[in-house]
């Protein structure tokens, strides 16, 4: 195996990969009219969602993709954005009566204007999000044992291997993650496993912290208090991004609910100034989130559904409509919404698969709350800081700031949602709680999207506090540091060592079981590998570690993901290899696929599935396999017995 890259190795894969996800989105929703952060901050989904689509328009057309055809199909975009733009502008002028406004110079509409203040938060973000992940997975070249994480790395071997990154490469599966790494790592710079973690490491600490402050400032205002609040507030919460930076290990999720806060901003300030090239942005920023994760486009649905809901009350609250216009409207929207969950899995089978879906160790209500609104999930202790943070930007919000109260109802909505999946055990809750296939996990990072504006809505809070009640009464420039000061005290500081220790385990697991594929099989395997000449496929009990082989070294593995699945060769060859003597059907499915050698191994993950791989267990005691060699705790043999 080649050495192990640095971190420091690994910047020029980053600014590329960062460029691949911000540039394209960037000048597209300029182009379209959209100005502000929050054109920054959408930037990543509109860049996605371009870049999946068009990678699988590619092979139908019979074009491969690469660098070429990536620029070739951002300048289109670019160019149909800009003319949809102008387009919509001048239609706009017209039934306005020219009240929009003399276009801006091409410079200024594609390269915007910095703001000193949105910068130095950003930068703030961005450093409390490196120094909470990179030294916990500790090198570029880490492997998270997570099962997930074989698919994933696996299919972006696939896409750079094949030259199609395709949505329906090798299995129908959204291919907004795969295809920007895989796009980002044709430079060559990179393999795939150091390119993957850098990638999500520049989604954790790079795209989430652009958007939260995007969100924050639209949500509680431009001041300086709440932005600075803002950068310090996007790590305040373990339960996103570092959960979903090893558990599962659910990347795309990852990705998902890291572009949200953007488009949120977006749609929030479109909402709200009701500018042509603001909803055109969110508009084409929609597409990223479904071809990322679909559930992340579902919550921008919920986000709306709970800005509506407390927009309504709050009008009949100030008596800006009657209270029986505002029960007329709400009742329409229930009635709509209860249709729409009830027949939407009965057209989707996909959905309803993914609502089937079930996990051990429900909870009582009690419980579920600590976790969601406490940070205790999956933590042995409760997160006192963000318990006192949380009701004190509530409370601040209720009191000084009403006109961000919708977002605390999205905050409420996804701890209802976090309630109904950790707690409920009906079936009608997983019409509700389905689209994240019923995993408080995923649901407990969405809550961190509105839980960041109440977090950073606690700063002015604080500097309230302080001065009334301390020295800095007359220091109103001290007590805003010092407020700003308490947010990363009582949450990145008081819970550096919960955190750490989380990402610790995700990496570095205490319990070999735990273990997919150890630093010292990763070694093994790659002698192992360079015996097989390239395109020879090779078999091997997933549970061994094995399909990591196509990832790492290119070796062609019929197995790719853990499990086995249940149908197709891939069950037969399983199930049947150890009588292959005896089985022409077995024989058959090993030549579909060049089956030509098979791995064996003493080690077995603890997601084991072995009545789905009986035939490829012992294969010392196998008729039709000749070993070839050993090295440490994997065994190399020939495929023989086939003739």
């Amino acid at each position: 195996m080649a050495p192990s890259p640095s971190w420091l190795s690994m910047v020029p894969v980053l600014l590329v990969l960062l460029a691949v996800l911000l540039a394209p989105g960037w000048f597209v929703v300029r182009a379209l009219g959209a100005r502000g952060l929050e054109a920054l901050a959408v930037a990543p989904a509109v860049s996605a969602g371009a870049v999946a689509a068009w990678a699988t328009v590619a092979p139908r057309v019979g074009v491969s993709w690469g660098l070429v055809p990536f620029v070739a199909t951002t300048l289109v975009t670019v160019a149909v954005a800009w003319v949809v733009g102008r387009l919509a502008t001048r239609l706009l002028s017209r039934r306005r009566g020219g009240g929009v406004g003399p276009p801006l110079p091409v410079r200024r509409a594609l390269l915007g204007r910095p703001r000193p203040d949105a910068v130095v938060a950003i930068v703030i973000g961005v450093v409390l999000g490196l120094l909470t992940t990179v030294p916990a997975i500790g090198r570029p070249a880490e492997l998270v044992d997570s099962p997930d994480a074989v698919y994933h790395l696996d299919r972006i071997r696939l896409f750079l291997e094949t030259d199609n990154f395709s949505i329906a490469n090798n299995t129908f599966y959204p291919n907004g993650f795969h295809a920007w790494i895989a796009t980002g790592l044709l430079s060559g710079w990179a393999d795939v496993l150091p390119g993957t973690n850098v990638a999500t490491i520049a989604l954790a600490a790079v795209v989430w912290p652009i958007g939260c402050v995007a969100l924050v400032r639209h949500a509680l205002g431009p001041s300086r208090l709440v932005t600075y609040a803002a950068g310090f507030a996007s790590a305040a919460f373990v339960a996103f991004p570092t959960i979903l930076l090893g558990w599962g290990v659910l990347w795309p999720n990852l990705m998902g609910t890291a572009l949200t806060p953007g488009v949120l901003a977006l749609m929030l300030q479109a909402a709200r100034s009701r500018r042509v090239g603001q909803w055109l942005g969110f508009a084409a920023s929609l597409p990223g989130l479904a071809l990322v994760q679909p559930n992340s486009l579902v919550a921008i649905a919920v986000f709306a559904l709970a800005w509506f809901v407390a927009a309504r009350l709050r009008a009949g609250a100030l008596h800006h409509a009657s209270w029986a216009v505002v029960a007329r409207d709400l009742l329409g929207v229930a009635l709509a919404l209860g249709a729409l969950l009830y027949l939407a899995p009965t057209v989707s089978a996909r959905l309803a698969s993914t609502q089937s879906y079930t996990w051990e160790g429900q909870v009582s209500v009690w419980t579920a709350l600590t976790e969601v609104v406490g940070g205790r999930l999956q933590l042995p202790s409760v997160l006192w800081g963000l318990l006192v943070l949380l009701p004190a930007g509530i409370l601040w919000i209720v009191l000084r700031r009403r006109v961000a109260i919708p977002v605390v109802a999205m905050w409420l909505a996804c701890v209802v949602l976090y309630v109904l999946a950790a707690w409920s055990t009906a079936d009608w809750s997983a019409l509700l709680t389905g689209y994240w296939y019923n995993d408080k996990v995923r649901l407990a990072s969405l809550a961190a999207v509105p839980g960041v504006v109440v977090v950073a809505a606690a700063a002015p809070a604080v500097r309230w506090v302080l001065r009334r009640f301390t020295p800095l009464r007359s220091r109103p420039t001290a007590a805003g540091v010092v407020a700003l000061l308490v947010l990363p005290a009582l949450t990145v500081v008081s819970d550096h060592g919960l955190r750490s220790g989380m990402l610790d385990e995700f990496f570095r697991p205490s319990f070999p079981e735990r273990v997919i594929l150890s630093d010292e099989g990763q070694r093994d395997l790659g002698e192992l590998a360079r015996l097989i000449p390239p395109g020879q496929g090779v078999v091997g009990r997933p549970e061994n570690g094995s399909p990591l082989m196509y990832a790492l070294f290119g070796t062609n593995t019929l197995y790719r993901s853990i499990p086995i699945p249940l149908t197709g060769d891939e069950i037969l060859i399983g199930t049947g290899f150890d009588a292959m003597t005896t089985r022409p059907d077995v024989c058959a499915a090993l030549a579909r696929h060049d089956i030509r050698w098979a791995i064996d191994s003493t080690h077995v993950y603890w997601l084991d599935r072995p009545e789905r791989s009986s035939g490829l267990t012992d294969l010392a005691n196998v008729d039709g396999v000749e070993p070839v060699r050993t090295v440490g705790a994997y065994t190399l043999y020939r495929v023989t017995g086939c003739g």
